[in-house]
């Protein structure tokens, strides 16, 4: 192996403050973010609540410690310091968004492993050994020893496969089965999030709304929505006569449409927990959909359509 990047459990003072120093200290005590505004109305953060304003406690909301080590590993291939912490700072971030916004944890608190190959033979090698029937990847999470393996690509495009495979690690640990329209739309969801400061930015995906328009699914008559939401794990990759592209952009198209609302994060939670807490497999996510979205499935399928048409460059704010 190569150096070996141990990113221990970061006390809530650090988490809070967004700083990104890697191995902070475990005696360093805990302290909060706070907002308020003074007399004047002006708007100001600290780690302590004034004594004359009264003052909200967001302390919660930007703590992204974690339960669990992240070990971030290069075979072959030398971490820049940069690029690690970019790293860490959104293996945290995507955990606490789905904790936070959807209620999701990792199922486990043993070290949670990236491993990082210099070249895409070595990574490929790698990957035919321990996962051979996977195919055309360029990234892979194996639940076995809580590892995500990638090689080193262009920087951004590294970040983004690995935030992707984040979103596949916390159901990965889950032992229940996830219709695969939700599992790959959360990932391609969650893949160009963007990290600043105390906060994170995902961008609508203008490559799949182009592909979706493309397509004509904003106008009538409407996609057959059926054909991605009760599909099975093979049959979604084949939906449109085996060209898989549509299926990702519509799952994508989907879950980004339900996180733009109050009541779409409703029913995705909703259907997140069905999911995780019963081990009876949810075959019927449209049925579960169609008695939750107000005016059932068809509303849905109306207001999406609306959503494709109107949006351009929306960003979602954590």
């Amino acid at each position: 192996m190569g150096k070996r990047h141990l990113v221990r459990k970061r006390p809530a003072a650090f988490a809070a403050a967004g700083l990104s120093l890697l191995l902070a200290s475990a005696s360093v005590p805990a302290a909060g973010i706070y907002q308020w505004r003074d007399a004047d109305g002006n708007l100001h953060f600290g780690d302590a609540p004034p004594e004359q304003e009264q003052a909200a406690d967001l302390s919660s909301q930007y703590d992204n410690s974690l339960p669990f080590d992240v070990v971030i590993e290069g075979v072959d291939y030398g971490l820049p310091n940069a690029l690690r912490d970019r790293i860490a700072v959104s293996v945290r971030k995507i955990f606490t968004i789905y904790e936070q916004s959807l209620g999701v944890s990792h199922a486990t608190d043993k070290e949670f492993r990236i491993v990082i190959y210099g070249t895409e033979a070595g990574y490929l090698a790698y990957q035919r050994k321990v996962a051979p029937l996977l195919k055309e990847s360029s990234a892979f999470y194996n639940s076995q020893n809580n590892q995500i393996t990638t090689w080193g690509m262009r920087e951004d495009a590294l970040l983004q496969v690995i935030i992707h495979e984040c979103s596949h690690a916390i159901f990965g640990d889950q032992k229940r089965w996830i219709p695969t329209w939700l599992n790959e739309g959360l990932a391609e969801y969650f893949e160009p999030m963007h990290v600043f400061g105390l906060g994170a930015e995902i961008p609508a995906q203008q490559y799949w709304l182009r592909t979706l328009r493309q397509a004509s699914y904003h106008r009538q008559p409407a996609p057959d929505l059926l054909r991605y939401l009760n599909a099975g794990h093979q049959d979604w990759y084949t939906a449109n006569a085996g060209d898989s592209t549509l299926s990702y952009a519509s799952s994508w198209s989907l879950v980004y449409f339900m996180m733009d609302s109050q009541t779409g994060r409703t029913v995705l939670k909703a259907l997140l927990d069905r999911t995780l807490k019963s081990p009876v497999p949810l075959m019927d996510s449209a049925g579960f959909i169609d008695q939750r979205w107000p005016g059932g499935l068809n509303a849905l399928r109306d207001d999406w359509q609306r959503w494709l048409a109107s949006t351009e460059s929306d960003r979602h704010r954590y």
